[in-house]
This record gives structure tokens, C-alpha cells and sequence, in this order.
């Protein structure tokens, strides 16, 4: 093979062979002189048989130097050079002519000598290169082995894959000096090395295999701009603009992409000197097949600039081509961005109302949905302390009947019966004795929450006061050990002295403060309830599925709140009282259930049906210790007081009644 024919002083010289020669520093090398292989058709007997000479020359610059054979390092045999221990000095061109004294041809051939890198049995600059098409079968020759074969043997060749023996897979074979690939995948590609032994000495030749994707059959895809979408760009007069073109090509062998832009049917070199196209940049590539980027470039857009712009991109598949089109920003396009912000702040507007309306119910949809249990492991055994005015049956014709009655009546039996909260009322709970006030401390201690429901009348009595004499209490609400929610039942202001009231609040760390409005608060779906319960221990929702929190029967200014009485004093609980009265052995189980306080309400109901003529016609519902009102009193009082067990309703002594207090 060769390169181009020049004839100078009658010697035909047919320049640098397109074979190279390559070599590490140390092996055995044979340079072959080219024309008796590639230009003329004999052998060098034949030639030196028709009188013909072959002369060798290394070239160094401008010159050809004779090459003085030492037999040592460098030999002539026929129509090679021997190098039998090439060093990197002997890199080079290396010309040899065939001559009489009528004919004379010349070829340079080329030598490279590199020492091995390090770490590496090869040299990346002496490498030879082979590819192949992913799946596609590949052979993999040695070079030149064919100069170190013995006519006897062929020569025993060992293969590496980048420097180290390798467990080939069964699809590759080795075949003679060539190894087979019979299906190449992409991990094959990388330095295929074959290692011999000739005369002492270890010759080795590297080959590259560079896998790629199967040849495309397709024309490019553009990327941006997408063909048949023609992309419309709002420009600024007088700002630069920078357009790019990406593309997308196939593998297409040894040519690159051609890809380039044109203004309606002129090319971008023919346009005015403020437009140009930027370089060719490479975004990716993977076997071959690559993504390629040309940006079209305005130092400053003018009036003319606004017009059609068409990328084109090509292979010998094909061509295509997507268009961009500029035009000039608008008031309209302001009024759209302003209108699609205001859209956005509208929605956060929204978004915002919503949860300042909702933020109740959003949350306690996710705490009963998403939320852990509070109970959970903390040893306490009430979710509340419930504190308030106890009210004495001589004021239950009070200024404050609805507040009252919330808060003896409503507010424990909602949050007992409806939502299943366990409550501590010291009137119910606790019996009076001589350690009072530490009993009281531990109960405050077991539970969750501390609820203070102020009314006129607890403020009155300054309800709160225990929680300040007593120490332990009092570090509890201003540590922040217990959570507080205050309860406010009507408008203080104007009824009584606020101060006191300001200054406890002020003196709590954690401090949550509900206000009961009458009526709007009356039905379980209000604000108050929905507050109220978000501000309880977190718990799942127990709904009791037999009993009913309301009695359908009582219709009174709380509607659906009102709770059932624990016992109705109507003739036939009179009757009952006064039929267990009359035995005499009769005893209630030992867990008795202690409510202290009366609460009543009108009612008409005839004169006979109460023996009593001091109850008018009021229906009394007395929540008294259930031995009292069964006619048993205490034990040490039983012998005493006979009377009692004769009367069929039981009227209750001061001395009885001093079992209660009226702050709880």
C-alpha cells in the first residue's frame, strides 16, 4: 500500500508507506522493505537475480543517511532489518531503494520505539486500533507474528486483557496467534495484549478494541428545536441571545456530525457580523453514537434579527432540520406573567385562609389518622383534673345558670361519655379526710391535663387559690410539668375583678384558653368542642356505641348536650328508695360512685308525686354519695340516726353534707 508516486532524479519514490511499525524498548523487530509487497510484483531473489540492488537508509532530517549494518544490534537479511534489541534511538523513517543503472525505486517505512508505562505492559502510543459493532463476531490478530514463526512450530502465543491473564467467556476462543470474539458486547472493548517468546526475549503487541453501537440507518433526530414544532423565542431588542441546536446521532462510522444553522436560504457566515455560530460541543456519547450541541449567537438582537432560523443536521442516511422563530416581547406577555403570579398569590391567599379557618380540623384529621398515642407509657391514670365552683343547692337560682350548668353537667359528661376521656373530679372522686391537700397533689400529678373552667362564680371564690398556697402544685403550672386549659364561660369584664385572673394566667407556662359562647358552643361540631379536644391528650376516638350521651327526652337550653342524670328523684325512685329502705340488710357493692353535687331544673309534675313540699315543682337530679340516698349512712352513724331509715326520701343533715367542699 502507499501513498503517492513522486519521481525525483530518475528514482521513482513512492514516499511513506502506510504500514508503521511498532515496538517496546528491548524486543526483536524486522522492518521489511514495502515494495516487494505492495509495489512492484517479485520477490527480492527474482530481483536480486536481474542484477538489482537493495540499499537501506535512515532518514534524519532532510537526508538519507547509508545504514552501516553491525551484526550486533542490526542486521540485513534479504529484504529486512533486523533489530535484534530495538532501542528509542532507532525510532524513525527507514528508506530502502532498489537500483541498477537504469532503474531505481525507493519507500520509506516508519518505526516507533516506546518504553512500556508504567504499572503497564504497553505503551498507549504504539497501540493498534481495531473496532467492532456491538453483538457483531471480531477476530483479533496479533501483528507481525508472522516475522518470529519457526518453519517447524507455529509460535506459542498467551493473551491478556489489560495486562492480566483472563478467564475467558465460552464465546471467546483462541484461535492459532488470533483471538475470536464470537459476539462482541460492549465490556469487551478495552487492551487486548499477546505475549511471545523469541530468541530469549519477550515480544509483545497491544490492540485496542473500540466496541460501538450497530451502524445507524437512520438520519439524525434534532433534540431542540423538535422537528415539525417550530419553537417561538420571545426576544428584547438590543440583549444578546444565544440559541443552541442539539442533535442527536447514530453511530456512522469514521464521520463526524455535520450540523449547522441557515436563515431562510443563507447560510450564518452571509449574515450581518453580530450573528455567528459558537463551536461544535460534544453534551454525551456512548459507542459511538453522540449528542452534539451548535448554539446560534446574537451579540445584540436588532429589528432584522426577527425571522425564521432553521438547524440543520445530516449523515450519509439523510438530513433534517427544526426551526426557531424570534419575536419580540409584548405588554402582553407582562400581563400573562402578572396574571399567572397573581393566580399563585390568590392560591397561597386561599391556602392561608383555609388553614387559619380549618387549622383546628386539620389537625386533628392527622393526629386521628397519622398521630401516636400520648397515653402511651407516660404511667399517668387521668387524661384531666377537672377544677371548678361546686354550686350549693341554695344558689341554683344564680345569675349564671348556663355556666353552672356546663360546668357540672356538659362538660364531664361530653368529655367522659362521648370522646372517652378518663377525668379526675375531686367532688366525685375524691372523699374529704385529713391528708386533703396531698391527695390532691397526686391526683394532679396522675393526670395529663389540668382543666380551670372560670366562672363569676369560681373567680368569686378564687377557685385557683389551692394551686397557689400549695407548692408542688404551684411549681407544676409554672414549670410547664402539667398543660392548663382554661375554660372561659361568659365575658368577664364587667362581672368581676379580672386582675387575679390575668395574673394566673401570666404565671403559667403552658397555657391554652377556650372561651364557652352559650349556644353557639352547644353542639359537639362547634369550634369549642373541636378546640377543646385538640388541646386534650392525644388518644383515639372511643364512641360508645350502646349508651348515648344525650337523653332524648330532656330538651333544654343546651339541646343536644344535656347529659343523663345519674338518678332522677321521681316518684318511682322514691319508691325505690323507700322499698330498699325497708330491708334492712341491704348494702350496695363496695365501688361506689360518689356525685356530690344538685343541679335541677323546671319541670311541672304533680304535688303528690314528691312527699316533699319543699321542692316545688322542680325536678331535682341530687348526684349525692348512692349510700346516702339508699338510706345507708356511714357505718359508725348507723346506730344513731334510726329516723332515716323511716322516711321514703332522705333528707340530708349540714353534718352529712360537710363531707363536700365548694372548691374543687
Amino acid at each position: 500500500m502507499f501513498q503517492y508516486l513522486n519521481q525525483v532524479d530518475g528514482c521513482i519514490d513512492w514516499s511513506v508507506d502506510l504500514k508503521t511499525y511498532m515496538a517496546l524498548a528491548g524486543e526483536p523487530v524486522r522492518v521489511k522493505c514495502a515494495l516487494f509487497y505492495s509495489y512492484i510484483r517479485t520477490n527480492y531473489s527474482m530481483a536480486q537475480s536481474t542484477g538489482l540492488r537493495l540499499m537501506w537508509y535512515k532518514n534524519k532530517d532532510d537526508l538519507e543517511e547509508p545504514i552501516i549494518f553491525s551484526e550486533v544490534r542490526m542486521s540485513k537479511e534479504e529484504d529486512s532489518i533486523w533489530f535484534h534489541s530495538v532501542e528509542a534511538q532507532d525510532s524513525g523513517f527507514y528508506t530502502c531503494v532498489l537500483r541498477n543503472s537504469t532503474y531505481c525505486m525507493k519507500v520509506s517505512m516508519s518505526l516507533t520505539v516506546a518504553e512500556n508505562e508504567s504499572g503497564l505492559c504497553y505503551n498507549s502510543r504504539i497501540r493498534y486500533l481495531e473496532k467492532s459493532e456491538v453483538t457483531k463476531r471480531k477476530e483479533i490478530s496479533c501483528p507481525d507474528m508472522d516475522d518470529f514463526k519457526k518453519s517447524d512450530q507455529e509460535p506459542d502465543v498467551v493473551w491478556y486483557k489489560e495486562c492480566k491473564p483472563k478467564m475467558w467467556r465460552s464465546i471467546i476462543i483462541q484461535k492459532g496467534n488470533a483471538l475470536l470474539i464470537q459476539e462482541v458486547q460492549e465490556e469487551d472493548g478495552g487492551n487486548y495484549t499477546c505475549e511471545l517468546k523469541y530468541e530469549g526475549k519477550l515480544v509483545r503487541r497491544t490492540t485496542e478494541l473500540k466496541v460501538t453501537a450497530l451502524l445507524t440507518d437512520k438520519p439524525p433526530k434534532p433534540l431542540f428545536p423538535m422537528e415539525n414544532q417550530p419553537s417561538v423565542i420571545d426576544v428584547q431588542l438590543g440583549k444578546p441571545l444565544n440559541i443552541p441546536c442539539k442533535a442527536f446521532f447514530g453511530f456512522s462510522g469514521e464521520s463526524g456530525p455535520m450540523i449547522y444553522w441557515m436563515k431562510g436560504e443563507k447560510f450564518i457566515e452571509e449574515l450581518a457580523g453580530h450573528i455567528r455560530e459558537g463551536e461544535i460541543r460534544l453534551l454525551k456519547e456512548h459507542l459511538g453514537e453522540k449528542e452534539v450541541e451548535l448554539a446560534l449567537i446574537f451579540d445584540s438582537v436588532v429589528e432584522a434579527d426577527l425571522a425564521n432560523y432553521t438547524c440543520h443536521v445530516e449523515n450519509r442516511n439523510g438530513r433534517k432540520h427544526a426551526s426557531v422563530l424570534l419575536r419580540k416581547k409584548d405588554l402582553i406577555y407582562k400581563i400573562e406573567l402578572a396574571g399567572g403570579l397573581g393566580a399563585i398569590f390568590l392560591l397561597l391567599v386561599l391556602l392561608v385562609v383555609i388553614y387559619k379557618c380549618y387549622n383546628i380540623e386539620l389537625m386533628l384529621f392527622y393526629r386521628q389518622h397519622f398521630g401516636d398515642d400520648e397515653i402511651a407509657d407516660d404511667n399517668k391514670e387521668y387524661d384531666a383534673y377537672l377544677s371548678y365552683t361546686k354550686v350549693d343547692q341554695d344558689t341554683l337560682d344564680c345569675d349564671n345558670p348556663e355556666e353552672e350548668q356546663f360546668a357540672l353537667e356538659i362538660l364531664p359528661d361530653v368529655l367522659e361519655k362521648h370522646y372517652g376521656y378518663k377525668l379526675f373530679i375531686p367532688e366525685r372522686d375524691l372523699i374529704p379526710s385529713g391528708t386533703y391537700v396531698e391527695d390532691l397533689t397526686r391526683y394532679v400529678e396522675q393526670s395529663r391535663r389540668l382543666i380551670i373552667v372560670l366562672t363569676p362564680d369560681y373567680i368569686l371564690r378564687r377557685g385557683w387559690s389551692i394551686f397557689e398556697l400549695e407548692s408542688r402544685l404551684h411549681n407544676m403550672l409554672v414549670s410547664g410539668e402539667i398543660k392548663v386549659i382554661l375554660i372561659e364561660c361568659t365575658e368577664l369584664k364587667g362581672k368581676v375583678n379580672c386582675q387575679e385572673v390575668e395574673s394566673l394566667k401570666r404565671s403559667i407556662k403552658f397555657l391554652s384558653l377556650i372561651k364557652w359562647k352559650g349556644p353557639k358552643s352547644s353542639k359537639l361540631n362547634s369550634k369549642f368542642w373541636k378546640h377543646l379536644i385538640y388541646e386534650m391528650p392525644t388518644k383515639k376516638k372511643e364512641m360508645l356505641s350502646q349508651c348515648h350521651v344525650l337523653d332524648s327526652a330532656e330538651q333544654g337550653l343546651f339541646g343536644e348536650l344535656q347529659p343523663i342524670p345519674s338518678i332522677a328523684m321521681t316518684s318511682t325512685s322514691a319508691s325505690l328508695v323507700s322499698s330498699q329502705a325497708d330491708l334492712p340488710d341491704f348494702h350496695h357493692s363496695d365501688s361506689m360512685q360518689t356525685r356530690h353535687c344538685c343541679r335541677g331544673y323546671k319541670q311541672e309534675m304533680p304535688s303528690t308525686t314528691l312527699p316533699v313540699p319543699s321542692l316545688g315543682n322542680h325536678h331535682t337530679y341530687c348526684n349525692l354519695p348512692l349510700t346516702l340516698l339508699n338510706g345507708q349512712l356511714p357505718l359508725n352513724n348507723a346506730l344513731k340516726d334510726t329516723d332515716h331509715r323511716n322516711s321514703s326520701l332522705l333528707p340530708l343533715s349540714p353534718k352529712e353534707l360537710s363531707f363536700t367542699s365548694d372548691i374543687w
